[in-house]
């Protein structure tokens, strides 16, 4: 790996992992402005679209990854109290 590359996946590293707390800090606030039932339904279209887009292949790490860590980030919008695991919202 050259350095450009070696800093271009640095930078989509830390991309990633600046995405992940944005979304984990916004899911935080979601009873704020939605309720439980509009948190399900918003993370439901979220789902489906990720098993349905053509922008992520459909056997890839990215696509299961997505939805490990959307769950797992999203329980809290799920539950009225979360306890356990992330599991069934996998869909």
């Amino acid at each position: 790996m050259t350095r450009e590359q070696q800093a271009k996946f640095t930078a989509q590293c830390k991309e990633f992992v600046l995405g992940m707390s944005r979304l984990e800090l916004r899911i935080a606030k979601l009873d704020d402005g939605l309720t439980k039932d509009e948190q399900r339904s918003a993370f439901k279209e979220i789902f489906e679209w990720l098993g349905t887009t053509t922008e992520i292949p459909p056997n890839s790490y990215t696509r299961e990854w997505a939805r490990e860590l959307l769950a797992a980030v999203g329980a809290m919008a799920q539950y009225g109290k979360y306890e356990g695991s992330a599991d069934g919202y996998i869909v």
